[in-house]
């Protein structure tokens, strides 16, 4: 019995490996969420803040700035997002790529083992003792045996390296599965935070539009204020002028009840903190006179004259009423604010008489507080503060 000593196929042992991140995917991906636990720690940190800022009269600035390093911190956590998906998707094709090799590898792999049990079908068995017995010579047996070690081998290799193929498809498979899903992980925190940007957006467009009207309504309210001061002082020297003719056709020359010597001695109209001292206060783009002090006290507290006079005038204004008393001589002292006036026109008062009760406006009860001296011109303005008592 002769048997034809076939060569086997000429091919390279396959080495398939399990795709892996690469160092410089790994260092990108670290990076990255080293860069995103910084940005949502500080976004916290901004969240708390906002929350303390919340409901402060004077908060809204800070709640819209507040809310715009909220808005650049979304959108550096979206940058990052990108950072982070841009790496993953190079990564999915570089393990993509290496499944696809693997298993083309592993088909050509199975069209040889196919081929080889095709062949041991067709040839039937191969008793080794039959083909070494069936040798010719000593060289024919070395060959016959070089042989069956030979095909042994190869049908060994063959089949581990299918086996080994198809368990690394299975685990290119595996990690191309879980790669997907950190892709879908992170574009899924990529739209929560493209919500969380448009919420922050529409809270800012709220804030804008929430300042905008308390601004025009401030502006408007100390536009009022200072066309109200304008108008007191134009009444306070409209009575002046009166006063002074009168006293010309009488021949006579009134005395003030207010001396050099009152100064820092006159009880004060109520007690209360001091909301606004005396000169002019700039607000945005108005500018308030502020010719007098305001002093807060609870609403209906007792207003009372600071020296004995005669009721010059009692105006009723949008800011609540006024009543302004003639101290002669060219002093006048002024209280406005009040709720309602317990003295009429041309009505002498004493020194501590109740003259009205504390109004204020919706924000805060008060009063506010002005003295007069005589002037060049006129009666001027001058710091109340300095003719009433030190509290200190």
């Amino acid at each position: 019995m002769s048997v034809a000593v076939a060569t086997s196929p000429a091919w390279t042992p396959p080495s398939p490996a399990i795709a892996q991140e690469s160092p410089d995917v790994r260092r990108r991906l670290d990076e990255s969420q080293g860069r995103l636990e910084l940005i949502r720690e500080e976004r916290e940190r901004l969240r708390r803040e906002l929350q303390g800022i919340a409901g402060q009269v004077s908060g809204d600035s800070a709640e819209l700035r507040n809310i715009e390093r909220q808005i650049a911190a979304s959108a550096s956590l979206m940058a990052e997002f990108d950072v982070q998906l841009l790496a993953l998707s190079e990564q999915l094709t570089a393990m993509t790529r290496e499944m696809l090799l693997t298993r083309d590898e592993l088909t050509a792999r199975q069209v040889v083992l196919r081929g080889r049990l095709r062949d041991i079908y067709k040839r039937g068995p191969l008793h080794a003792a039959e083909v070494l017995l069936s040798s010719r010579s000593f060289s024919d047996l070395l060959n016959r045996y070089r042989y069956l070690h030979d095909v042994a081998v190869f049908d060994r290799m063959l089949l581990e390296d299918v086996s080994d193929l198809e368990s690394s498809l299975a685990d290119q498979r595996s990690g191309l599965s879980r790669e997907r899903d950190r892709i879908a992980r992170v574009r899924a925190e990529n739209v929560r935070e493209y919500g969380e940007l448009e919420r922050l957006e529409q809270q800012r467009q709220e804030r804008l539009r929430r300042f905008s009207d308390r601004r025009a309504e401030a502006q408007s309210t100390l536009a009022r204020l200072a066309t109200e001061e304008a108008q007191l002082r134009a009444l306070i020297s409209g009575l002046e002028d009166r006063r002074r003719s009168a006293e010309r056709e009488a021949g006579t020359t009134s005395v003030s009840s207010l001396t050099a010597g009152d100064l820092g001695r006159l009880a004060w109209p109520v007690e209360g903190e001091v909301l606004w001292r005396f000169g002019p206060e700039r607000e945005g783009r108005t500018t308030i006179p502020r010719e007098g002090i305001g002093i807060a006290a609870p609403r209906g507290t007792s207003v009372k004259a600071v020296d004995l006079g005669r009721v010059a005038s009692v105006v009723a204004r949008a800011s609540g009423q006024t009543v302004i008393l003639d101290h002669g001589g060219g002093f006048y002292s002024s209280y406005q604010k009040l709720r309602d006036v317990t003295v009429r026109e041309g009505q002498p008062v004493q020194e501590g008489q109740a003259i009205g009760h504390v109004g204020g406006d919706a924000t805060q009860p008060h009063i506010e507080f002005q003295i007069y001296e005589p002037g060049a011109v006129g009666p001027r303005a001058v710091d109340p503060v300095r003719w009433l008592r030190d509290r200190r």
